[in-house]
């Protein structure tokens, strides 16, 4: 079947779908980890009578254990953002 009036048409068009559906990968690839906010609005108060300290002086271990208590997810790097009042984290996606 030609469309355009381009000889080999098919082939060419079957040969991109087969490029689509099996990419070839990059070795070195590594994928990115996704990044999510855990806000504290109404925890912070209580977060940090727990903590006995502002959660800005907390170390990044805390701010870990706080995330994976919330969420359940286990991060892998956290910070804490006074002005969002939440913690920005990183956690490696599993693939399905």
């Amino acid at each position: 079947m030609r469309y355009y009036g381009i000889p080999w048409e098919d082939q060419y068009w079957e040969r991109r779908r087969e490029e689509y559906e099996n990419p070839k990968r990059d070795p070195d690839w590594q994928p990115e980890p996704e990044r999510e906010w855990v806000f504290l609005d109404d925890e912070l108060d209580n977060l940090e009578a727990e903590y006995e300290c502002k959660l800005t002086e907390l170390p990044e271990g805390d701010l870990l254990d706080i995330v994976e208590k919330i969420t359940g997810i286990i991060a892998e790097a956290a910070t804490y953002d006074p002005r969002m009042y939440g913690i920005r984290y990183e956690y490696m996606a599993m693939e399905a």
